[in-house]
C-alpha cells in the first residue's frame, strides 16, 4: 500500500527499531519527567506537561512489551502455524486495559456512556463517529472490555506504521484500506468478506465518515458533494457543526454481508473534550468526562437498499450531530467551528 513499508520491512526493521526506541525513551524518562516538571513549576502552573510526559512514557513502554509479547505468541503458535485468536484478543485487551488505566489516572480521563444498551449477544455492525485524539482506541477499549466483543476492524493503511496495531489487525480479522478511488471496489468486497460470518460476540467496526472531522474537511467535503450534483446531502450537511458526511458504500456492502447484524451508531465528545494533542497539556487533568452514546438498531429495522440506506445513514448522522450539540463543552464547541 502506498505510504507503507512492504511486510517483510515492518517486521524486520521497523518493529525492532520501535522496540529500541520505545525502549532508550523510557530509560531516559526520569530526565524527561524532571525537565517538564521544572518547565510547569516556573513557567505554566499546574502540571499538565508533566502528566502528559508521564503518560507517554507508560505508552512508550507498553508498547514495546507489546510488541516483544507479541513476538513470543508468534513463537508459541509455531511461527504463525497455529492462528491463537483467544491469546491475541487476551493480549489486546490486556494492553489497552494498562494505556486506558495510566490515562485515567494521569490524564483525568474518564467515559461516560449515556443511557447504555443492555448488553446481549448477537452480531454487530458497528458505526463511530470519526473524530478526536485515541477515539478509536477509546471505542475499541469499551468495546473489548466493558460489552467484551471481538471486534474486526475498519482501518486506514498508514495505521500500521504501529508495529502493535499492524501485527494485531494482520493476525485477527481486520482490515486496511486507502482513499483510492481506482481501489474503492476492491475495498468494498473487502469489507463485504470483513463483515460475513460474524459470531454472537463478535463486532465489525467502521467509521464511515473515512476522517477525522475538522472544520476545514467539512467544507472540503461539502463542496465536493456540490460538485458532484448532490446538493441535498450538501445541504443537510451544511446544517451539522461536528460530523462529516457519512459515506454509504461501506456501510451497505456490510449490511448486506451481515443480514443477521444490529447496527450500533456510535456518538462521543472526545474532539470537544481532548481538542488536539498540541492542546492537550493546557487543559490537563481533564475536568469534564467524554460522554459517548451507543444506539443498537435491529437488524430488521435497518435498509438495505442504496438510496433507502443513505437516507437513513444521514438521518442517524443527523441525531449524532444533534447529540455532540447536547452534550459537548459550549466553549470548545465554538473553537472547533471558528477553526
Amino acid at each position: 500500500m502506498k505510504g507503507v513499508p512492504p511486510l517483510l520491512v515492518r517486521r524486520v526493521l521497523l518493529a525492532p527499531f520501535v522496540v529500541l526506541v520505545c525502549l532508550v525513551l523510557t530509560l531516559l524518562s526520569p530526565l524527561v519527567l524532571v525537565a517538564t516538571l521544572i518547565v510547569d513549576v516556573l513557567w505554566r502552573g499546574g502540571l499538565g506537561l508533566t502528566r502528559l510526559a508521564a503518560f507517554a512514557v507508560v505508552y512508550l513502554a507498553a508498547e514495546a512489551v507489546m510488541i516483544l509479547a507479541l513476538f513470543l505468541l508468534w513463537i508459541a503458535s509455531g511461527f504463525g502455524a497455529f492462528r491463537l485468536a483467544s491469546a491475541h484478543y487476551a493480549l489486546l485487551r490486556g494492553w489497552l486495559r494498562v494505556i486506558s488505566t495510566a490515562a485515567i489516572s494521569l490524564l483525568g480521563l474518564r467515559i461516560e456512556i449515556v443511557d447504555p444498551p443492555e448488553p446481549r449477544p448477537g452480531p454487530l455492525l458497528v458505526f463511530g463517529r470519526h473524530a478526536g485524539a485515541g477515539n478509536s482506541l477509546m471505542m475499541i477499549r469499551t468495546l473489548m472490555v466493558r460489552f467484551r466483543r471481538r471486534p474486526r476492524v475498519v482501518m486506514l493503511a498508514f495505521i500500521q506504521w504501529d508495529p502493535v496495531i499492524d501485527v494485531v489487525a494482520h493476525r485477527l480479522p481486520s482490515l486496511f484500506i486507502e482513499h483510492d478511488p481506482k481501489r474503492s471496489a476492491h475495498f468494498v468486497e473487502e469489507i463485504a468478506k470483513l463483515a460475513r460470518g460474524l459470531g454472537d460476540a463478535d463486532a465489525f467496526v467502521l467509521y464511515p465518515e473515512g476522517h477525522d472531522f475538522t472544520e476545514r474537511l467539512r467544507v472540503r467535503v461539502i463542496a465536493s458533494l456540490k460538485r458532484r450534483g448532490l446538493h441535498g446531502a450538501a445541504a443537510r450537511a451544511e446544517s451539522w457543526d461536528f460530523v462529516l458526511p457519512p459515506r454509504h458504500k461501506g456501510p451497505l456492502a456490510a449490511i448486506q454481508a451481515a443480514p443477521d447484524a444490529d447496527v450500533v451508531l456510535v456518538a462521543h465528545t472526545a474532539l470537544e473534550e481532548i481538542g488536539s494533542l498540541r492542546q492537550l497539556h493546557n487543559r490537563l487533568p481533564l475536568q469534564r468526562p467524554i460522554k459517548a452514546r451507543y444506539w443498537r438498531v435491529a437488524a430488521a429495522d435497518v435498509p438495505r437498499e442504496k438510496d433507502a440506506l443513505i437516507a437513513w445513514l444521514y438521518g442517524w448522522w443527523e441525531t449524532i450531530d444533534d447529540w455532540i450539540a447536547e452534550h459537548a463543552p459550549e466553549g470548545n464547541a465554538a473553537k472547533l467551528r471558528q477553526r
